[in-house]
């Protein structure tokens, strides 16, 4: 398990989705290059979505810690993980609205079980009048 961050984020996938999701400091490594190089191929190396999944490991990872304060005569020591955890899934949020507006709409298009593509779904006025009154090739009239 390697971890690595040379501060290009232009050039540098890796790089882009620490940038991104801010775990650049090398004495607090989150996530190695392996997991980052997981989530680049999830996400079809988009780098904004890569850092939201990043984000939300690391959210998980401080979700399971306890939070706890401990004081010994005028010192005193907390750590807040939930809160920690809270604001990286704001972060992931944040990042996925990102993605989302760098991208360019397109067309849903359908798959059935055998992965045949079909077009996108045509909607009008009135597509769902009237469900359910024909059964099996039979009518119903309305009562």
């Amino acid at each position: 398990m390697t971890w690595s961050y040379g501060g290009d984020p232009a050039n540098s996938s890796t790089d882009r989705v620490r940038f991104l999701c801010g775990d650049t400091d090398t004495n607090n490594q989150q996530v190695t290059n392996e997991e980052i190089s997981f989530l680049l191929s999830e996400f079809n190396t988009d780098s904004y979505l890569a850092a939201a999944g990043a984000c939300e490991a690391m959210a998980s990872k401080s979700a399971t810690k306890a939070d706890y304060s401990r004081s010994v005569g005028d010192l005193s020591l907390s750590t807040q993980y939930g809160a920690h955890a809270t604001t990286l899934l704001k972060r992931a949020e944040s990042l996925r609205n990102q993605a989302s507006r760098r991208r360019p709409p397109s067309v849903n298009f359908f798959t059935d079980d055998d992965d045949n593509v079909f077009g996108a779904m045509i909607f009008s006025i009135g597509i769902d009048d009237n469900l359910g009154s024909t059964t099996s090739g039979s009518s119903t009239a309305p009562a």
